[in-house]
């Protein structure tokens, strides 16, 4: 899994995205979290920072580790988001997954973190939605934190529904540029089932 150092920066991640897209297991979201971690090392870009955070990300969500572990792995999606934020700021994508990652830190310990870390994640998105109304993944965040957020906190299944309908919506018209961000649209059509 090692970069080679003849590819090209575009190929790397071409190979990586291609990773991703074919990864299902725990293991194999942790070999692109350390593919992707070896292109950020090498290459000064926002990108492999960006899909370094997202492996470690879902390698939380998805695996059944004990609190410490995926707090550990949030930490380090934190850390790799945090350099994707300092090499492109201002960037749509960035503020969506940062979070994302805000979001699922808050659900290891909710006891201790949801009255600071719910409306940051909050803020975030809104930053997201700023700075590009037509990203489709703001919205679904958005709506997946009022899904999950219990009233008492400012959460709302009816304001969930909403969101996640228009994230629907901009799935529809949105269009990846080649190696960027294309997740989320099947997550949105998971949610939506809850209300049938």
């Amino acid at each position: 899994m090692a970069v080679a150092q003849t590819n090209t920066y575009a190929d790397q991640m071409a190979k990586g995205v291609a990773l991703l897209d074919t990864m299902k297991t725990q293991k194999s979201y942790l070999a692109a979290a350390s593919y992707f971690g070896q292109v950020a090392n090498n290459e000064q870009q926002w990108l492999p920072n960006y899909y370094a955070a997202y492996s470690n990300l879902i390698v939380g969500i998805r695996g059944n580790q004990d609190q410490e572990t995926k707090d550990d792995l949030y930490n380090n999606a934190m850390n790799y988001i945090n350099k994707a934020d300092s090499l492109s700021p201002k960037n749509s994508e960035v503020y969506t997954l940062k979070a994302y990652i805000t979001f699922m830190k808050m659900s290891v310990y909710p006891q201790k973190r949801a009255m600071t870390m719910i409306p940051e994640s909050d803020q975030l998105l809104e930053k997201a939605i700023a700075l590009n109304p037509g990203n489709p993944r703001a919205y679904l965040l958005k709506g997946q934190n009022a899904f999950y957020t219990p009233e008492l906190f400012g959460g709302s299944k009816t304001e969930a529904k909403v969101l996640l309908t228009t994230a629907k919506a901009k799935f529809e018209s949105f269009s990846a540029k080649s190696l960027e961000p294309n997740w989320g649209k099947s997550r949105v059509e998971e949610l939506l089932k809850e209300y049938k």
